[in-house]
């Protein structure tokens, strides 16, 4: 019975174990008794041999490194060189025992002629190394790709960039669609029995699901809303999954559900849920938190990873977690990279034409959507860091499509679809990078001139991508809306963040403008922006929509910019301070009304850490008012304590002790004095008025 590698060896099967009984005695189907030969065969005297398998464990474990030696093959046998066909079979020699487990025949090995034994020195290799490339002209031909693959071969790691792994032979490869194959070696697992107390009954998760899918997933659109719903089904009826790490997903989808409709009664009614007798928010999250590590996120690399994680940032800052989100997020980008789903290769639109081309097209869809919510995090967090973890110029992987979760065609961007939203939401996005990059070195900025004729660029492009949102999210349409149950709140949500975005080009020039009638066009716009978002805010709570973080987080910003307003505002003008006042302590209201928000809270304590906090105020009026930071921060720690208790970080005054108030606002006043007349001939308020008709009066029907 030999078993043996040949010159040219076919595609072998793949199988969990190799074979014991020999080929003709499985082909007839008769007993063997494994012997080699075996006694059937030898007294029939027919040939007795058996088959050789390629074992799916070995496939999955050195998949990376029988891909790139087979490439290397190919590439040698097309070398004119001498020294290629020993070199070509010991390769072969290599694959051979990579992919059986087995070492071929000795007689196969001494038919190669003069073949270097496999014990051979690294001074023994060096002549075969030159051999690779003979002359500058080959050496030049070597890709840098493929020096990496050599490399990451080493490493443990993959840079093949073949997401979703389905055909490909890397370490990440799975047999068939994971969710229902039932090959999978996790599917026999259940949930932890530590976790089996953060799991809500069956009948409460179905309704919170699929509540999820039909009026949430719009905003993160890191799902394929039928796939994941076969997959609870599995869950629900069978208490079984694919992957440990599915439970992380299913935990951030509902911890983001029961979050959105906790503030709602009209919501929770029409869900039909009881929140009392479920766990809350803060529970769902945590067990998500906990199933990530159990479950060895950060070695066990899996995109249910990278969508529990982008998807848990719906509810991370609202429970006061945004430190934590933010690591998270950052171990989600290293992950997304290695899994490759930074460099996902469009594929042909043809129909597919079997349930395999279907479920690689739904995966690959879904990892295209999961890094597009991944730019959109990563992008608007930079005036937080001043810096990206997403560089535009390392990635190829493209927009997702602008298509719905049943048939995945692309649609125009006239029609709504789930995927529309953050489509548009990129196209924001994107401009954040170069907002920050063209304000010059973090260490050496460019000069206050320049650095404001960037922002005013920026601004005008944000301008013109807000001209192109499609025309449902820019104005009503009772018929649409009524066809697509989350299509009326998420124009409101997109006016909301539009305004915010505006807020946040000006971000670096916004302390200034209070002071400095030199930015007074960086003044009125954020302060027009800041009043569309509490007007919408205030809508969104008067008709008991679902509420989004975002509502909470950038109500706080225009709460908290227009408090500096009236602190800015000159004392002859009593009525619009008193207007703006107003609109503050509306805005304080709704925000103190949230249920189980410490972001709200702390909002709430930021508002009156500010009007209580007092402000220096001359003879001259406006300019000699001046915003004691130090107050500010000294009351906000005191307020922050009464309202959410002493657990609450730190954030008192005695961490800025050594600063000086002109450096924690990084202003200086009087370093110029240009004028920006083509700026301010634009009008905020009417531009964005004029292009969200009507935004601020509900709807009638």
């Amino acid at each position: 019975m030999n078993v043996t590698a040949s010159s040219q060896p076919p595609r072998v099967r793949v199988s969990q174990r190799q074979p014991q009984a020999c080929r003709e005695c499985t082909k007839r189907k008769r007993k063997c008794d494994k012997q080699n030969p075996c006694s059937r065969c030898k007294r029939l005297n027919l040939k007795c041999s058996i088959e050789v398998v390629q074992l799916r464990r070995n496939a999955v474990q050195h998949g990376s490194e029988i891909e790139f030696l087979q490439s290397l093959v190919a590439d040698l046998e097309s070398s004119p060189s001498d020294p290629v066909p020993p070199i070509v079979q010991k390769i072969r020699n290599r694959v051979f025992r990579l992919e059986t487990g087995q070492d071929p025949a000795e007689s196969d090995v001494s038919n190669t002629p003069s073949a270097p034994p496999e014990s051979s020195t690294t001074e023994d290799r060096a002549p075969g190394k030159a051999s690779l490339g003979v002359t500058d002209n080959t050496s030049n031909q070597i890709d840098s790709s493929l020096l990496t693959a050599i490399e990451h071969l080493a490493w443990g790691r993959n840079s093949a960039g073949c997401f979703p792994h389905r055909t490909c032979s890397c370490q990440y490869r799975k047999d068939g669609l994971q969710s229902l194959s039932g090959t999978s070696p996790f599917l026999a697992h259940g949930p932890s029995l530590e976790l089996n107390s953060a799991f809500p009954s069956s009948t409460d998760a179905q309704k919170l699901i699929k509540f999820h899918l039909c009026h949430l997933a719009w905003h993160h659109n890191c799902i394929h809303g039928p796939t994941f719903l076969e997959q609870c089904e599995l869950f629900w009826v069978t208490g079984k999954f694919d992957d440990p790490l599915w439970q992380a997903l299913y935990f951030a989808i509902l911890s983001s559900t029961v979050s959105s409709i906790q503030d709602s009664a009209k919501v929770r009614e029409l869900v039909d849920v009881d929140l009392q007798t479920i766990q809350s928010t803060q529970q769902l999250f945590s067990a998500m938190v906990q199933t990530l590590y159990n479950s060895h996120f950060l070695s066990n690399l899996s995109v249910y990873s990278v969508q529990a994680i982008v998807i848990s940032t719906e509810v991370a800052h609202n429970l006061g977690l945004s430190e934590l989100n933010a690591t998270l997020f950052n171990a989600a980008v290293r992950i997304a990279e290695c899994l490759g789903i930074h460099k996902i290769q469009d594929q042909s639109t043809k129909v597919a034409q079997n349930k395999d081309q279907w479920d690689e097209k739904v995966e690959r869809e879904v990892g295209k959507r999961v890094w597009c919510q991944m730019i959109i995090q990563d992008h608007f967090a930079i005036p937080f860091t001043d810096t990206y973890s997403i560089s535009p110029m390392h990635f190829s992987t493209g927009r997702p499509m602008n298509a719905d979760d049943y048939d995945l065609t692309d649609m125009p961007i006239t029609t709504p679809t789930i995927s529309t939203y953050i489509r548009v939401l990129v196209n924001l996005a994107e401009l954040m990078p170069g907002l920050v990059d063209g304000l010059g070195p973090m260490k050496s900025r460019k000069p206050m001139r320049q650095q404001y004729e960037h922002i005013l660029d920026i601004d005008q492009k944000m301008r013109g991508i807000v001209k192109n949102i499609p025309p449902f999210f820019l104005r009503g349409d009772r018929t649409m809306e009524a066809q697509i149950p989350w299509l009326a709140i998420a124009r409101r949500s997109l006016a909301i963040t539009a305004a915010e975005k505006i807020i946040m080009i000006h971000r670096p020039f916004l302390f200034r403008s209070f002071n400095d009638s030199t930015y007074t066009y960086s003044r009125r716009t954020c302060v027009a922006a800041a009043m569309t978002i509490l007007r919408e805010h205030e809508v969104i709570v008067r008709e008991g929509d679902i509420s989004i973080w975002t509502h909470t987080a950038f109500a706080i910003t225009a709460a908290v910019i227009m408090c500096f307003e009236v602190n800015a505002t000159a004392e002859n003008q009593a009525i619009i301070a008193q207007s703006h006042k107003d609109a503050i302590v509306a805005a304080r209201t709704r925000l103190a009304d949230r249920t189980n928000d410490v972001l709200a809270q702390r909002g709430v304590a930021l508002i009156d850490a500010i009007f209580n906090s007092d402000t220096a105020s001359g003879p001259a009026g406006l300019r000699n008012r001046m915003i004691d930071f130090g107050q500010i921060l000294a009351k906000f720690s005191t307020f922050t304590r009464m309202n959410l208790g002493p657990e609450t970080p730190d954030t008192s005054v005695s961490r800025f002790s050594n600063s000086d108030p002109q450096d924690v606002i990084g202003a200086h006043f009087n370093e110029m004095q240009p004028a920006w007349d083509t700026a301010e001939d634009i009008d905020f308020d009417a531009w964005f008025n004029g292009t969200f008709h009507t935004l601020h009066d509900p709807l009638q029907f």
